[in-house]
């Protein structure tokens, strides 16, 4: 598949930091310069501090290497065997998915396996299922059709008295590690509007929120995730030094969504131009905005959501 010339310069843009990249790909930071300099693999960018910053396409060559390193094809004959690729008129980088997608590695298998680590308290298949499909698949791929359905599954077994309690709550702390350990790893921001995201008072779920300000960072949003629960009383208080221009709650029950209705007194002082304000989550399905309240309520799917958000905001 041949791509036109806006991809091609897509793929080129220098988005990722050497920790970001590493951990997408499964690789140490040591591992990545020592490949660059013996291979001269990856031509990194230097930013204003110094730093290497990698693009997509450097991604996806790091990501097809590793693929047949796992062959158990060594570094040296990767890179050959890429570069004669490349010279053939054969670039495995224009569409790596193609060449690395097939039944072992398809989203169903990926799911089926995940689900099956995760609640037999396997960290390191449930690791190592994750490194291949963050390997093959994209970021909101895998955070859309891998994580969130398997932990809607993971939720609906425990409902239906088929997973114990400690196996659910075990597969829910672990992809809230793996998913503060991206927020950890990704470039400063490149949009300086600034959005604040919390659950709603009472509110204990977090992980749907979460995947939601995962992939807003990742897209170089500077958002600030505040955790579950944020209660109100002291909320202008600490938005005062921030500004920010949205604010993000998200609430799954109906109870803990009408906490927020009196947003609206909060803010009848607060000075302009006030945040936008945006609702999410199971909570606001059947829930009725007052119309004093200048709020509104989102509950599309990530990717969805994530085009109306930078809308708001003028992106």
């Amino acid at each position: 598949m041949q791509m036109n010339d806006s991809a091609i310069e897509q793929l080129d843009i220098p988005v990722y930091n050497i920790k970001a990249i590493s951990h997408l790909v499964g690789l140490l930071p040591v591992t990545l310069r020592a490949w660059e300099r013996r291979y001269g693999l990856l031509n990194p960018t230097r930013g204003d501090q110094g730093y290497r910053m990698y693009s997509e396409r450097d991604l996806k060559v790091l990501r097809w290497i590793k693929a047949q390193i796992d062959t158990g094809m060594s570094i040296s004959r990767a890179v050959e065997h890429l570069r004669d690729l490349q010279k053939n008129g054969v670039d495995p980088i224009d569409d790596n998915r193609a060449s690395l997608s097939d039944a072992s590695v398809s989203i169903d298998t990926v799911n089926r396996q995940l689900y099956e680590a995760v609640t037999g308290f396997d960290d390191t298949r449930a690791n190592e299922v994750l490194r291949r499909a963050f390997a093959i698949y994209s970021v909101d791929q895998v955070l859309t059709r891998v994580v969130q359905p398997t932990l809607v599954e993971i939720g609906e077994a425990w409902q239906r008295g088929d997973l114990a309690i400690a196996n659910e709550h075990y597969a829910s702390q672990f992809f809230l590690r793996h998913l503060m350990s991206m927020l950890t790893t990704t470039m400063p921001p490149t949009h300086f509007q600034t959005i604040i995201a919390a659950g709603a008072p009472g509110e204990e779920h977090q992980i749907g929120l979460l995947i939601l300000v995962v992939m807003l960072r990742w897209r170089g949003w500077d958002i600030k995730y505040m955790g579950p629960n944020l209660p109100l009383e002291k909320l202008l208080e600490a938005l005062s030094p921030l500004q920010p221009n949205m604010l993000l709650f998200s609430a799954t029950r109906s109870e803990n969504a009408r906490g927020l209705l009196k947003m609206d007194e909060l803010f009848s002082h607060y000075p302009e131009p006030k945040p936008a304000i945006i609702f999410g989550g199971q909570g606001f399905i059947n829930l009725t905005l007052p119309p004093t309240l200048n709020a509104r309520v989102i509950n599309d799917t990530p990717a969805e959501t994530i085009k109306k958000l930078e809308a708001i905001l003028g992106f």
